[in-house]
């Protein structure tokens, strides 16, 4: 006799089944074998799909009394992190730029010679109308002393600076002068606005006019400061 394909109860069957993962399909098929007290004529065919697609289980027999093997779903592939791609840059050419705006303003650096020039120009600073109380005058005297061991003080608006007639400078512990500061020179050539003021060198920064710097910006002092 050829084997024959009968119809159970799906709920019989899912009570033998395991109860973790998806059933695909559920198959019941009889083998005609000799009844006797040791052989199941019924077997189950399960198949599964865990949760990352993969099919797992297999067939059993099920017939009451027997027990009902467990299939243990196949675990998740872990990801693999890809190696990552190690770039090394040529070497290239450095360049370094000292660039002087048109207010006597440095500016410029170093750079690779295939990037783009990195640096901006500043701008120039822009003449802003003081009021005439807040302006201090100098008196016929001369300046206001500042700096030295005593550590004196301009007023506010002033800034002390070396005395262009002393042969020492505020570094060392002499006495500086107290100006209102007015920007002149330059590559621009930006001259004093108050008659009588000449335009000296700033000794705040490293440019010497007289070693080179012909574009060095300057402050502007009254004439008899200076001579």
């Amino acid at each position: 006799m050829k084997g024959a394909f009968i119809t159970v109860s799906f709920a019989a069957l899912a009570a033998a089944l395991p109860q973790d993962g998806y059933i695909t399909r559920v198959t019941t098929r009889v083998t005609p074998t000799p009844r006797t007290t040791t052989t199941c004529d019924l077997t189950i065919c399960a198949d599964y799909i865990n949760s990352c697609g993969m099919g797992y289980g297999g067939c059993y027999p099920a017939c009451p009394g027997l027990p009902t093997p467990t299939f243990t779903p196949p675990p998740c592939p872990t990801a693999t992190q890809k190696p990552t791609k190690t770039t090394t840059k040529k070497p290239c050419q450095t360049i370094c730029v000292d660039a002087v705006n048109e207010c006597g303003i440095k500016y410029g650096g170093c750079y690779c010679s295939e990037e783009p020039f990195p640096y901006t120009k500043p701008p120039c600073p822009t003449t802003t109308k003081t009021k005439t109380t807040a302006t201090p005058s100098p008196t016929p005297a001369g300046p206001r002393k500042c700096g030295g061991l005593q550590g004196l003080r301009c007023n506010k608006g002033e800034i002390c600076i070396d005395d262009p007639k002393s042969p020492c400078g505020i570094a060392v512990d002499c006495l500086g002068i107290c100006i209102v500061e007015q920007f002149c020179g330059g590559f621009a050539g930006f001259p004093c606005k108050t008659k009588g003021d000449v335009c000296i060198d700033d000794p705040r920064d490293n440019c010497d006019p007289k070693n080179g710097g012909a574009d060095c910006g300057g402050l502007c002092v009254p004439e008899a400061w200076v001579y």
